[in-house]
């Protein structure tokens, strides 16, 4: 065996990131919206992720800032699950220009 044939075996683990909830979610009332991304500097295995509370218009549009915040994936996800089930949106835009 050479080294090059050394180099991957097939007893290796194939390293895979974990879905992570990403995008924007925006509350029934229209007053919120919710950002979720994948923080790029964690672990693919216990991958954290960032969200952003923003004010936004009642089109969706997110205005303004109010925190951030980062969460294990286990929490992220339950965030998600449970926004969606109280009737959050799920929706895709860019951040409005004015507000960056």
């Amino acid at each position: 065996m050479t080294p090059s044939d050394m180099s991957y075996t097939t007893n290796q683990p194939i390293r895979e990131a974990l879905p992570t909830p990403t995008g924007w979610l925006v509350a029934p009332t229209r007053e919120f919206c919710l950002f979720f991304i994948r923080d790029p500097k964690s672990v693919m295995v216990a991958p954290t992720v960032f969200t952003q509370l923003w004010y936004c218009t009642e089109e969706g549009i997110p205005t303004k800032l109010k925190n951030t915040r980062r969460l294990d994936y286990e929490s992220a996800h339950e965030t998600w699950n449970e926004l969606l089930s109280n009737d959050w949106e799920l929706v895709e835009h860019q951040i409005n220009d004015a507000a960056a």
